[in-house]
């Protein structure tokens, strides 16, 4: 019998961490080394596609009709039992906001758990038991971040040592040659600190006849759409939801642009870099230095953060500049050789102390 990981996340609906969760179960389960268990908090549809050997356990405590104390108290207990059905080798607690409770659940049990920690290590965390965590995170068996700067966020403010760095694992697209299209493009969740309101206001400051597409939903939808109509633009910006193909919409567009407040391992950038996408996207990274994924003027434009004057000024340096687009697109699938998926996954794996794969 097969050795067990057990990942635990709130859900597979869509979200970023859903994205990283999916893609490392995937990865593992076809190697066939390891059982790969996903315990969901929340019953919700999937949006991503799953390896037929990779297993679902889904909470059945709904929270109508129920308080707040007492769903999270059904849920302590659904993690811990199906934590001692499963007797799992290790186990992986997917979010900030989540990793104390994992741990609350599964207290006295004997299972190594390991953090993840996806949070910007220049702003305080998401995590709703920010005092609980400084007494939990220094007893998870480990926690995984996404870059240096993060983990010395964990060492010093947690005090936990053991603290690895393991980029988000990428399944990049590929896709055959199609004609390209006069598109901007940018594909993120529609919320505040993805920028897009900034985005729509330096669009309507190019005048060309351009087109803007949003790849993703969010509640800021609705914000975003009358923004577009205050400012003109609304014949001009399409709304493209939640898609599954994101590869053909990206292939089509022929600039793509990150106009994000904050970000810390930007998947969707990687992902238009790597079909050749010319890249605008603001500095919202700094403290990745030398490590940011955008070099000003090499591979892509980089913007100050919240400013869609400068973002404008590069998306029009861009439009009428077909040989500069030429050359971004050739340096910026370079990223491909830097970020190999089975590389990251065996880092996952090494930081797990498990063996890796062949």
């Amino acid at each position: 019998m097969k050795e067990k990981i057990a990942f635990i996340l709130n859900s597979i609906d869509g979200g970023g961490i859903d994205r990283v969760v999916t893609t490392f179960a995937n990865e593992i389960a076809q190697a066939g080394q390891y059982e790969v268990v996903l315990i969901l908090l929340h019953r919700k549809p999937h949006f991503f596609a799953l390896h037929p050997e990779v297993k679902v356990i889904e909470n059945r405590a709904g929270r109508k009709g129920s308080s707040k104390l007492r769903y999270m108290l059904r849920t302590g207990v659904f993690v811990r039992r199906t934590l001692k059905e499963l007797n799992p080798l290790r186990v992986v607690s997917n979010g900030e906001w989540l990793n104390s409770f994992v741990y609350l659940s599964s207290w006295g049990l004997s299972y190594p758990i390991y953090f993840t920690d996806h949070s910007n290590p220049e702003r305080k965390g998401q995590s709703p038991f920010p005092y609980m965590d400084k007494l939990i995170y220094p007893r998870a068996k480990g926690v995984l971040v996404l870059s240096e700067a993060a983990k010395e966020k964990v060492k010093n403010v947690f005090g936990q040592q053991r603290v690895f760095v393991v980029d988000n694992p990428i399944c990049f697209p590929e896709t055959s040659a199609v004609e390209k299209e006069d598109v901007v493009i940018c594909m993120g969740r529609l919320s505040p600190e993805k920028g897009q309101d900034v985005l729509i206001r330096a669009f309507s400051k190019v005048e060309s006849n351009w087109k803007l597409h949003l790849l993703g939903d969010g509640k800021m939808r609705p914000s975003l759409e009358k923004l577009a109509d205050e400012l003109g633009i609304r014949n001009r910006v399409v709304f493209l939801g939640l898609q599954q193909d994101i590869a053909g919409f990206l292939s089509k567009a022929s600039i793509y642009v990150m106009p994000s407040h904050t970000e810390n391992f930007p998947m969707a950038l990687l992902e238009a870099m790597s079909l050749g996408l010319p890249c605008v996207a603001t500095n919202c990274m700094p403290w990745r230095k030398e490590n940011d994924f955008i070099k000003g003027g090499y591979n892509g434009i980089k913007v100050p953060v919240n400013d869609p004057e400068s973002m404008a000024a590069g998306l029009h340096k861009l439009m009428k500049d077909a040989s500069l687009r030429a050359q971004f697109a050739e340096r910026a699938v370079e990223i491909k050789d830097r970020y190999s998926l089975k590389y990251i996954v065996n880092d996952f794996l090494t930081a797990l102390e498990l063996n890796t794969l062949s």
